[in-house]
């Protein structure tokens, strides 16, 4: 399809691509069940555990899982077919979640049981999980890009919005209920895939590259752009902050016994300004330099998360502690649809569409990297310095964050998205 310059064309354009339709749901489903399971599991391990930093190191293994399993998995994604990959995916999670909602329901979960399974489905995740967004690339145009991860990311903050509170309501009628309605989502997710009709390759005359020279080539490309290295740094510190700052929230928030519905609510907010924040980038994504936006980004989180430290306080109420953590985590959600729609936007756009699941994988490993250890981190935190000091650690990593960003002159001069041609990584 070729490239749309109007906005309301382009978004026209998507749901007339060939194969757009059955792609957006089965990404709408696969993410669907991710956001309904997210807050469940951690309630399980915190019920199956009793401990905060066991149901932390819940969340870290299976993120350890996850990543190590993708460094791999992008390179694979490359060489084989996606729609399959896709299905397969889907398969595994009606049986992973399937599994633990049986399980529950039969009061035979355990906590080394409930790890073992959730490391095992976010390491098939991991490997495989790539694959829809590969596929996306080939689906539309590259100008349209930057607004087609708007539409994606205001998607994933719709489902989010009534994800976690359902997720925390399922919950609280049976605790192996969200389990449940998460496996039906992902059979619906592998149904929709099998709709996918994606062309057949035509078969090269030359012999193919082995796994390991794909997988060094994928990364070879990424290592060898400062820009890249740049991003993939001050990511993955921006990440582990973000991340520690909801994870201490929750944890925080199970500790003072507070109700599933009113710890998921915090995830709906969040989620309700980024739906803002999508809509915002899609009006953005062509319109503003992506440098400078990128970089009051940054700053705006910091922003963001500096009023938290004023909550839970000898002298503050729990409800107004509450109410303000609320809005200041709502708050934060705004700049995320945007940083992804340029910057994201911008280094998919410059990259081969062969190479998109190895891209992918170069840049979300290592900016997830140190956010792996964001849930251990908070539960480890939380008994010693308290809720204040713990947010004031994950604070000053999304302050390191930022400085990196604003010394960078790679990232300040990326232009908007009419420059992208001319513009190098």
């Amino acid at each position: 399809m070729g490239a749309v310059t109007e906005t309301s064309t382009a978004r026209r354009s998507f749901w007339r691509a060939p194969n757009y339709a059955a792609w957006f749901t089965a990404d709408t489903a696969a993410a669907a069940g991710g956001s309904l399971r997210a807050l469940a599991v951690s309630l399980a391990g915190y019920a199956v555990s009793g401990s905060t930093a066991a149901a932390g190191w819940l969340g870290t293994a299976a993120l350890i899982a996850q990543q190590v399993a993708s460094v791999f998995g992008g390179t694979f994604v490359d060489r084989h077919e996606r729609r399959t990959l896709i299905v397969v995916n889907a398969a595994v999670g009606v049986c992973t979640w399937g599994s633990v909602a049986a399980l529950f329901a039969a009061r035979m979960l355990t906590y080394p049981l409930l790890l073992v399974i959730a490391t095992l489905g976010s390491a098939v995740s991991g490997f495989l999980g790539s694959a829809t967004d590969a596929m996306l690339r080939s689906i539309i145009g590259v100008r349209d890009y930057p607004k087609a991860l708007s539409l994606n990311r205001g998607r994933d903050a719709t489902i989010n919005i009534a994800g976690n509170p359902v997720g925390g309501f399922l919950y609280g009628v049976a605790p192996w209920l969200p389990f449940l309605v998460t496996a039906c989502l992902y059979a619906l997710s592998g149904a929709a895939a099998r709709r996918i009709r994606a062309p057949r390759k035509a078969h090269a005359s030359t012999a193919r590259p082995s796994f390991f020279g794909d997988f060094v080539s994928g990364w070879s490309w990424s290592l060898h752009k400062p820009l890249l290295v740049t991003v993939m740094i001050a990511a993955a510190v921006l990440n582990y902050g973000v991340n520690g700052v909801e994870y201490a929230i929750q944890l925080h928030l199970m500790q003072l016994d507070t109700s599933a519905t009113l710890i998921g609510a915090i995830g709906s907010g969040i989620a309700a300004t980024m739906l803002v924040g999508a809509f915002a980038a899609a009006r953005l994504s062509d319109r503003v330099p992506v440098g400078g936006c990128i970089c009051v980004s940054f700053v705006f989180l910091c922003v963001c998360v500096a009023p938290m430290l004023f909550a839970y306080g000898p002298s503050v109420s729990r409800g107004a502690s509450y109410a303000l953590v609320f809005v200041a985590n709502a708050v934060m959600g705004l700049p995320f649809p945007i940083i992804d729609a340029l910057l994201l936007g911008f280094v998919y756009a410059k990259a081969p569409t062969s190479m998109q699941g190895r891209i992918a994988v170069s840049l979300t490993v290592p900016a997830q990297a140190l956010s792996a250890f964001s849930s251990a981190s908070a539960g480890a935190l939380l008994p010693v310095l308290g809720f204040r000091g713990t947010i004031a650690v994950f604070l000053a990593t999304l302050a390191l964050s930022t400085v990196m960003v604003l010394c960078s002159a790679r990232i300040r001069h990326i232009p908007r998205a009419d420059g992208w041609d001319t513009a190098e990584l």
